[in-house]
C-alpha cells in the first residue's frame, strides 16, 4: 500500500512538470467554494492536480481580491466542470490562465474589472457557456474566441465594447447565443457573422441563433452586415440609435424569427425585412415611423 502511495505522488508531480505548474501565484489564502473535495476552504498558489485538488469538480470564489490570473492559475484538473469568479476585483487574465481542463463547461468571470481579453485565455478549452458580463471590457483580441469547438452561449453584455470582429469565432462551430445588450456598439460592419451559423442540430432538433445587441449606440448597419448568414432566431436591435436599414443591409438572411427595433430613430424599414420577419411590425414603438410606412406595412399596434 504505502509502495502504491509513494507512486501515484511520483506520477502526480511527473504530470504538473509536463502540462506546468504554478510559476507565480494567482491566489493568496483566498476563501473558496468547492465540490468533490473536503475541508478546504482557502488557497494559496493555484489550483492544480495535487492531493484532494485532482477530484475538484466546482470551484466558486466570490468577493475576494485577485487583481491578475496569471499562467496556470486553474489547470489540470480532469474532474472539474464549472469555474465561477464574480466580483473579485480581476483586472488582468494572461494567456494559459485556464489549460488542460478537458471536462470544463462553464466559465463564469462576472462583475469584475476586466479591460481586455488577450489571445490564448480561452482558445482551445472545452466550454459550452462562456459569461464575461459586467466587467468593463473595451478590447478583444480577433482570435479571442476561436477554436473552441463547443462554445454555445456567449455573455459579453454590460461591458464596455466600442467594435465588432469579423474575425471572432474562427473554428467555433457552434456559438447559438451572443449577448452583446448594454454596451458601446456604434457599427454592424460588413459580414460581421460570417463564421457564425444561424442554425444548428443538436440531439437532431433544429436550433436558432440568436444575437442580442439592444441597449448600444448603433447608428450604422453597413449593406452585407449579415451576409453569410440565412437564418436567426432573436435579431434584438432595440433602444440604439438606428436611423436606417436598407435591404442590403440584411443580406443573404431570408428567415428571422423574432426581430425587435424599437425605440430607435428609423422612418420605415425595408420590404424585405417585414417579408423574412413578418411579425416585425409589432415592434416598432417608439420609432418616427412616417404615415406612408404605417399603411404600407398595416401597422396598427405601435405603442
Amino acid at each position: 500500500m504505502a509502495s502504491r502511495k509513494i507512486f501515484t505522488i511520483i506520477f502526480v508531480y511527473y504530470f504538473i512538470s509536463l502540462v506546468g505548474s504554478c510559476d507565480e501565484n494567482s491566489f493568496y489564502n483566498v476563501k473558496v467554494t468547492l465540490k468533490g473535495v473536503k475541508d478546504i476552504t482557502n488557497i494559496t498558489g493555484c489550483f492544480e492536480p495535487v492531493e484532494d485538488l485532482v477530484n475538484v469538480s466546482y470551484i466558486q470564489i466570490i468577493d475576494e481580491q485577485i487583481p491578475v490570473l496569471k499562467k496556470n492559475a486553474i489547470h489540470s484538473l480532469p474532474k472539474l466542470v464549472d469555474i465561477v469568479l464574480e466580483s473579485n476585483n480581476i483586472a488582468e487574465i494572461k494567456p494559459g490562465a485556464f489549460l488542460n481542463l478537458t471536462n470544463l463547461y462553464l466559465l463564469k468571470i462576472r462583475y469584475n474589472s476586466i479591460r481586455n481579453i488577450q489571445e490564448g485565455v480561452f482558445n482551445g478549452l472545452p466550454l459550452t457557456e462562456l459569461s464575461l458580463t459586467n466587467n468593463s471590457i473595451e478590447t478583444i483580441h480577433p482570435r479571442a474566441f476561436d477554436d473552441m469547438p463547443n462554445l454555445s452561449v456567449l455573455f459579453l453584455n454590460e461591458n464596455k465594447i466600442t467594435l465588432l470582429s469579423t474575425e471572432w469565432f474562427k473554428n467555433s462551430p457552434n456559438v447559438g447565443m451572443l449577448n452583446f445588450e448594454k454596451n458601446y456598439i456604434t457599427t454592424i460592419p460588413l459580414k460581421v457573422f460570417q463564421n457564425v451559423k444561424g442554425e444548428h442540430l443538436i440531439r437532431n432538433i433544429n436550433v436558432l441563433t440568436n444575437i442580442l445587441l439592444n441597449d448600444n449606440v448603433i447608428r450604422k448597419i453597413e449593406d452585407g452586415a449579415f451576409d453569410a448568414l440565412e437564418t436567426l432566431g432573436w435579431l434584438f436591435l432595440h433602444k440604439n440609435e438606428i436611423e436606417d436599414i436598407s435591404e442590403e443591409s440584411l443580406g443573404s438572411l431570408r428567415a428571422i424569427e423574432w426581430v425587435r427595433l424599437d425605440h430607435n430613430k428609423l422612418k420605415c424599414v425595408p420590404e424585405k425585412l417585414v417579408q423574412i420577419s413578418p411579425k416585425i411590425v409589432y415592434y416598432l414603438q417608439s420609432n418616427p415611423l412616417t404615415e406612408f410606412c404605417i399603411n404600407k406595412y398595416n401597422i396598427t399596434k405601435v405603442r
